[in-house]
């Protein structure tokens, strides 16, 4: 089959419908930002969906947040956690349970839980660099993949020939999927992440996350190709990422790191690993 060599607006087009975020979870993230916003609000908005209410209520009690007490209601679990903690609850039921399609080539399974370790060692690079909020650095690294979803959704031939060359030349799927397309993951998840309205902060850094020139804080795009890293390293793999795990010298330098720190991080990962299959377990509830 001949693939004409699309552009970045040819695969946008191609999306009919774009996903949508419950407005529950949209309200919860404009509230985040909202500083006269309190646990009231909160409650008083994700209240109107029981569904997720239940779900939020349920991962918020699990052991992977390890409250010292089970809570009633998210506005008791609003001044424990935090603002930011709930927005990244929110985001992770809403967006893991969003994008379930499973197909001959791609494996959803391997990309979900890629991303949900991404999201916890964002979190916990966030932290040690003091690269940024740690629940932002949870949400970057959770939707910063997103892109290939939308282009699994929408471009499916375009993805096997993607996959193929990266199997073929041991590629990554980024690489691989500008060998076949003009444009690739990373830009099409900030064209989402606009979408949704979730703040230039993220949707520069999923958008530029592979090219750190570009990236408004560079901090930012060395913890996701720091996470990718890292991953790769533990074969945290998704399909079509077939090259060897490389990470540009500059990311120790913008993430004030050394290889000691990533030691660190390595002897962490596999608890970091059972923490994202926890929090997919939770998610899909």
């Amino acid at each position: 089959m001949t693939i004409t060599r699309a552009n970045f607006q040819a695969i946008i087009d191609r999306v009919a419908t774009v996903p949508s975020l419950p407005e529950v979870v949209t309200q919860v993230c404009q509230l985040v930002n909202d500083p006269e916003s309190n646990a009231r609000d909160i409650e008083a908005i994700v209240i109107k969906d029981p569904a997720m209410a239940a779900k939020m209520l349920r991962m918020v009690n699990s052991v992977y947040y390890g409250l010292p007490q089970p809570v009633q209601s998210l506005g008791q679990a609003v001044p424990i956690l935090g603002f930011k903690t709930i927005r990244s609850i929110a985001l992770s039921i809403s967006v893991i349970n969003l994008f379930q399609q499973h197909t001959a080539s791609f494996s959803m399974k391997a990309f979900w839980m890629h991303s949900s370790v991404c999201a916890c060692l964002c979190r916990l690079v966030a932290e040690k660099a003091s690269a940024c909020d740690p629940e932002l650095g949870f949400v970057i690294g959770l939707l910063k993949g997103i892109g290939k979803i939308l282009l699994v959704e929408n471009a499916p031939n375009e993805v096997r020939a993607i996959i193929a060359v990266a199997k073929e030349y041991n590629y990554s799927f980024r690489r691989a999927t500008r060998e076949v397309i003009d444009t690739d993951d990373c830009e099409i998840a900030g064209w989402l992440m606009e979408k949704w309205n979730l703040g230039p902060e993220i949707a520069d850094t999923i958008r530029w996350q592979a090219d750190l020139a570009k990236a408004a804080d560079k901090r930012l795009a060395a913890m996701c190709q720091f996470a990718d890293y890292t991953c790769a390293l533990k074969k945290v793999r998704i399909s079509g990422d077939c090259d060897e795990p490389v990470l540009d010298p500059a990311v120790w330098a913008h993430l004030g790191m050394d290889k000691t720190a990533l030691m660190q991080v390595l002897t962490v990962i596999n608890d970091e690993v059972d923490n994202a299959r926890q929090l997919l377990q939770l998610a899909r509830g």
